[in-house]
């Protein structure tokens, strides 16, 4: 899934440029980095393919399109949420409860095999989709809310 590859990708080269520069030890810098990246990917895919996302909506919600738009606005605010350390722990938060918030969509879209980032595969792209939900959510706290 490309949301993997972007978060482990962005990952990868932030931690090892860091490596490069002498600190090694920014390992949660470079966690906070990719979020940010995959967070205003995903935003700016809230337009490219709003179309689709509209389909991950039940039909009977009012105003899905404004939702997509809106949804994409905030993952973007928050995306860039992370590349501020005075308010990345807050940011993490409300990322967190982002990321609650979102989640019956992809279950509705896993369900009703709605043809849109590997959710035409039905109930079972929920085995990959709350996996990969979970270590989202583990990933944030990780490397945002957590105390050192």
């Amino acid at each position: 899934m490309i949301v993997l590859v972007v978060l482990l990708s962005v990952f990868t080269v932030t931690w090892g440029l860091s490596a490069i520069t002498q600190r090694p030890r920014q390992i949660r810098t470079a966690g906070c980095i990719a979020f940010a990246a995959l967070f205003i990917f995903t935003g700016i895919s809230h337009f490219a393919l709003a179309e689709g996302m509209v389909q991950m909506l039940p039909e009977w919600v009012p105003g899905r399109y404004p939702i997509i738009y809106i949804t994409g606005i905030i993952e973007i605010i928050l995306g860039l949420g992370f590349l501020w350390p005075s308010v990345r722990r807050m940011n993490g938060l409300l990322t967190l409860t982002f990321l609650i918030a979102v989640l019956p969509s992809n279950i509705y879209a896993a369900l009703n095999s709605v043809d849109f980032g590997g959710n035409i595969n039905g109930p079972r792209y929920l085995f990959f989709r709350i996996p990969l939900q979970l270590f989202l959510l583990w990933w944030v706290w990780f490397m945002a809310v957590r105390r050192s």
